[in-house]
């Protein structure tokens, strides 16, 4: 059995994704202060394409399939937005967080991550094959997350 097919090691990453998530953004704010905002976000990127491009080496063991073109000929034209969408990310959270502070921009974020998802699931939207209704329990969570991103907004 592979690790990612062990449910508790799945949730283990997924924290450290919310930490490592919640630490960039006060680590790109900060690098933004002394590089500006835009040479942050290039730096981000050029640092993380770097380390996505040896993570995927080690992958392929430094070897690309053969048929790597055809199968990128193949992704629908939104699936190559992803980079797009990481930089607006990015360059969000580096002009929110100095103002807003990490906490409160991670709320945000993360209540919008969540009900869209939702929103995602329900209509499987871009692909996702698997059904997962918008209930009134996910209705009432999404009250509740509204409600949190308001109390941590305040206090």
């Amino acid at each position: 059995m592979s690790l990612l097919e062990n449910a508790i090691f799945c949730v283990f990453l997924c924290l450290i994704g919310g930490i490592a998530t919640a630490s960039q953004g006060v680590f790109n704010a900060e690098l933004g202060k002394y590089s500006g905002q835009g040479l942050s976000s290039t730096i981000v990127f050029a640092t993380g394409a770097l380390a996505s491009m040896v993570y995927w080496l080690i992958e392929v063991q430094g070897r690309p399939p053969a048929n790597l073109t055809l199968m990128l000929t193949k992704a629908p034209w939104w699936a190559w937005t992803g980079g797009v969408i990481g930089a607006v990310f990015v360059i969000i959270i580096i002009l929110t967080i100095p103002k807003l502070g990490a906490g409160t921009c991670s709320a945000i974020i993360v209540c919008a991550q969540l009900i869209f998802s939702c929103v995602i699931d329900h209509f499987q939207l871009f692909g996702i094959p698997a059904y997962r209704q918008y209930t009134i329990w996910r209705g009432l969570a999404t009250a509740s997350l509204i409600g949190s991103v308001a109390v941590i907004a305040k206090y």
